[in-house]
C-alpha cells in the first residue's frame, strides 16, 4: 500500500516533534567493533547507544553522589 503525501507529512510532523537527530562519527575500527557487538545481540544501533548512555549517566550520577557524601561527611565536626 503507497503511502499519501497526508501520511508521509502526519509522520515527519511526529518524529519532528518526538525524535532528536544525534550523529557521532566514530573511527572505523570503533564502528565495527560496535556493529558486531549489536549484530551479536540483536539489538538496534540507537537501542544500543540509548542503552549505554543511560548506563554511564548513572554510573556519573553515583560518582557525584558518592563523593558528595564524602564531602560532607569530612565537614561535619563533632561536639
Amino acid at each position: 500500500m503507497a503511502v499519501t503525501p497526508a501520511q508521509r507529512r502526519a509522520k515527519d510532523k511526529y518524529e519532528k516533534k518526538t525524535y532528536k537527530p544525534m550523529q557521532i562519527k566514530p573511527l572505523i575500527a570503533e564502528a565495527e567493533r560496535i556493529r558486531m557487538h549489536i549484530e551479536e545481540r540483536g539489538e538496534s544501533l540507537t537501542r544500543f547507544l540509548i542503552r549505554a548512555a543511560e548506563t554511564q549517566i548513572g554510573i556519573d550520577k553515583d560518582r557525584i553522589e558518592s563523593n558528595a557524601d564524602k564531602n560532607s561527611a569530612g565537614s561535619q565536626v563533632e561536639k
